[in-house]
């Protein structure tokens, strides 16, 4: 059953395919939907791992929300939203660090809605943590245990960064070998 507009017009309760946003009152497709549910659940973990790879936090976040936008517009081709969003971020990460002739230095920190607040400072210095350990290593070593510490196997790793299985298993050693020197060394002190 259809009810008419103010112009006598027929119209439908909601177009086929759409779901009524309650919080709006406007009409979003499952497609927003499922977009929305990735971008909650994965903005953080993707900052963080901009942040594993040596971007500060503002940049961290910068970037990672560049990335959101572009996966949105990109939403439906898209197989591995999570893979997918690591590689592109970290390829717009390896962009800013071309543009920048000096240093990257550490910003002060001010807590905003994708980065940490202050009441989750246990978390804050377990990645700070993860931070200095992985400061020393080359940069291919980094990057694997980024994606490593984001979840990937060696396997997924290499396919997603044009290697090898063999050599990204052979990163991941020498990264964690590395870490585990550090480590010992920062006990000592």
């Amino acid at each position: 059953m259809s009810e008419t507009g103010p112009d006598g017009e027929a119209v439908s309760a909601a177009p086929l395919g759409r779901l009524p946003d309650s919080a709006s009152g406007t009409e979003t497709s499952p497609r927003d939907g499922e977009f929305a549910y990735f971008y909650r659940t994965s903005l953080r973990g993707l900052v963080a791992f901009l942040m594993w790879l040596g971007a500060s936090a503002p940049l961290a976040a910068e970037l990672a929300q560049d990335t959101m936008v572009k996966a949105y517009e990109r939403w439906d081709r898209i197989q591995s939203p999570a893979a997918w969003s690591r590689r592109v971020a970290s390829r717009k990460l390896v962009r800013a660090f071309s543009r920048v002739e000096t240093s990257i230095e550490e910003l002060d920190f001010e807590p905003t809605s994708v980065l940490p607040s202050p009441g989750e400072a246990a978390e804050w210095e377990r990645q700070q943590e993860i931070l200095y350990l992985l400061s020393g290593l080359p940069a291919r070593q980094r990057q694997v245990m980024a994606w490593t510490l984001d979840g990937y196997s060696p396997t997924e790793i290499a396919a997603e960064l044009g290697m090898t299985s063999a050599a990204a298993r052979a990163s991941l050693f020498k990264a964690r070998l590395a870490v585990s020197r550090k480590m010992t060394e920062r006990e000592g002190e």
